[in-house]
């Protein structure tokens, strides 16, 4: 994991941004499908801010604070390695947010670039972007706490000021009534809105917000609502609703596959996760575990006639309810799936997740599980989790022993070595 966080940090350039792809062997990057549409910006908006988490989930799960003041080279293709500005890691993330801080477009949400996540919708000079400023606000989440770890105060209160002022521009301009709008194109116009004939509603123009802190209440109660009712199928919840019906340049890519098909209203199974952890922090745990079984491969086994993918791997999408092949799994294992699965499964549903300082026991489950158990290997210690549900509830840890003796709150502290047993009590 650090090698590959390495290989990221030297793709990043040194304005902040980052190369869009790279090739191990040589670490040669490109700017990747960019360069096909001179006309259109050459970055991503999202490239540059995912290393922020990997970083932060690199220090939560070793507690390595030293790996912040490696020096790693900033990419310059112009330029031999030896002759590259260099920084330090710390230095790399603070630089990705401030790209994306300096970067942001007449409503004061960051500028979508060529794309965000979704690859095709490629809306031009000026586009803005709702993913964006959701994963730089889980961004700057991520570094507050590193800032309490390594004494950063004044660089805090700069964080804290940023995040304030995205969380108040998504809420002032992004709520359409029922759920938030994904996009703002050049003209400001909005993509995910209600008003739109095609492209009403974005899966993941519902999840970030919450994810990031900046959909909270009853906004975040309504979207993930809608997403229930507009988006998900049998086969999992669709990337976008309804599908748009021919091809538009103004859009990009998304208007060149079928409804019902990939990323035009297909179930993009990558997104799938991040609702479970939306629902998890909404305190849904049905819900988040209905979604996690609608997408598990292995629930395929008697309806492969359908699926025709493997089922022991995720696919990369699977054909939407507006396709005629609905049910169709497609491009199996070229997916992230697997490990946000992973992720929302043990860490947001189950709840044992790394902190800085300790082992966080917040579990969101369906309200007829009664029991759980976990074997966790956490920086040197084997934890022994049990935890107990006598009141059919989905979360909150009521009691939690740590070695047979009562702490307060829902975090076990750090041990280095041996057995830990941890006892939680849901109520």
């Amino acid at each position: 994991a650090r090698v590959l966080a390495e290989n990221l940090l030297s793709v990043q350039l040194a304005n902040g941004s980052a190369m869009h792809q790279y090739f191990p062997l040589t670490m040669e990057a490109n700017e990747g499908d960019s360069r096909e549409e001179p006309h259109l910006p050459d970055y991503y908006g999202d490239d540059h801010l995912w290393i922020v988490q990997t970083v932060a989930q690199y220090l939560k799960e070793t507690g390595n604070v030293d790996f912040l003041q490696k020096e790693i080279t900033f990419f310059d293709k112009k330029l031999p390695i030896e002759q590259r500005e260099k920084g330090t890691v710390w230095e790399h993330l603070k630089r990705s947010i401030n790209f994306t801080w300096n970067d942001r477009g007449p409503h004061g949400l960051p500028h979508l670039g060529f794309a965000d996540w979704n690859d095709t919708v490629n809306l031009g000079h000026g586009a803005e972007s709702m993913f964006n400023a959701s994963l730089f606000g889980k961004a700057i989440i991520e570094m507050l706490d590193i800032c309490d770890l390594i004494g950063e105060h004044d660089y805090k209160l700069v964080l804290q000021n940023y995040y304030a002022e995205m969380k108040k521009a998504v809420n002032e301009h992004l709520w359409d009534g029922k759920w938030w709008i994904r996009y703002f194109n050049p003209a400001g116009e909005p993509l995910g809105s209600d008003k739109n004939q095609y492209g009403k509603i974005f899966t993941n123009g519902q999840s970030w917000p919450v994810i990031a802190g900046f959909a909270e209440g009853e906004r975040m109660i309504s979207a993930l609502d809608s997403v229930n009712e507009k988006l998900n199928t049998a086969n999992g919840i669709k990337l976008s609703w309804p599908g748009y019906n021919g091809f538009d340049p103004s859009l990009g890519g998304v208007s060149t596959y079928p409804p019902g098909a990939k990323e035009n209203g297909g179930i993009f199974l990558h997104a799938n996760p991040w609702v479970m952890i939306a629902e998890t922090i909404a305190g849904r745990g049905d819900r988040a575990y209905q979604y996690y079984n609608q997408i598990n491969p292995a629930s395929k086994n008697d309806e492969l006639e359908v699926f025709e993918s493997e089922p022991y791997c995720y696919p990369q999408n699977i054909l939407g309810d507006e396709h005629p092949q609905f049910g169709l799994g497609r491009n199996a294992w070229l997916s992230g799936t697997s490990s946000w699965t992973y992720v929302a499964g043990t860490q947001w549903i189950a709840g044992i997740r790394p902190a800085l300082d300790g082992l966080i026991i917040d579990p969101c489950i369906p309200t007829k599980w009664e029991t759980l158990k976990v074997r966790r290997k956490f920086r040197g210690a084997t934890y022994h989790i049990s935890i107990t549900n006598p009141n059919n509830v989905s979360k909150g840890i009521v009691k939690l022993l740590v070695n047979g003796e009562e702490i307060e709150g829902n975090k076990v502290p750090v041990f280095t070595s041996g057995d830990v047993t941890v006892e939680a009590v849901m109520g």
